[in-house]
């Protein structure tokens, strides 16, 4: 009985260990430490400009602290929304982000973002579906401005 119990178990138990070395091998790369692993951007004063096609619709001056770098890494994502992304590639300066964006109403839409990205620039090119389905194509830049943020 205790035999028929591990024969079950067994593909559960090796499909979990493969995930968790494809999760672990994804994110490992995107660590920065003392040692020279590799970076993503770099923390400090940030500029950012939105577009939606040719039509600018935004520009922010934000500071970026350590853990927000850390999240760049994991995939970028705005305070407006939870960002879960089936593909996140975030490694040699390319992006490649495909999953969804959920509101604070609890509404989905699906991103596909790619760009490029330098410890101080980056782009992104972004196709998204609104709730209601429409498409939409936006470029978000920005570019690192100063080492220190500014005094708030």
């Amino acid at each position: 009985m205790e035999i028929d119990r591990m024969r079950l178990l067994a593909p559960a138990l090796i499909a979990g260990t493969l995930i968790l070395g494809a999760v672990t091998a994804i994110a490992a790369p995107q660590l920065a430490d003392a040692a020279g692993a590799r970076t993503t951007i770099l923390p400090g004063q940030w500029e950012y400009s939105y577009r939606v096609g040719p039509i600018p619709t935004g520009s922010e001056d934000r500071c970026l602290r350590q853990a927000d770098v850390e999240q760049f890494a994991k995939g970028i994502c705005t305070r407006k929304y939870k960002c879960d992304y089936d593909t996140r590639v975030v490694q040699d300066g390319k992006v490649a982000l495909k999953g969804t964006w959920t509101d604070k109403k609890g509404r989905v839409a699906p991103v596909d973002a790619k760009g490029t990205y330098t410890p101080e620039s980056f782009r992104l090119n972004v196709h998204m579906k609104t709730i209601n389905g429409i498409p939409l194509a936006g470029v978000m830049e920005a570019k690192r401005v100063s080492a220190q943020c500014k005094p708030e």
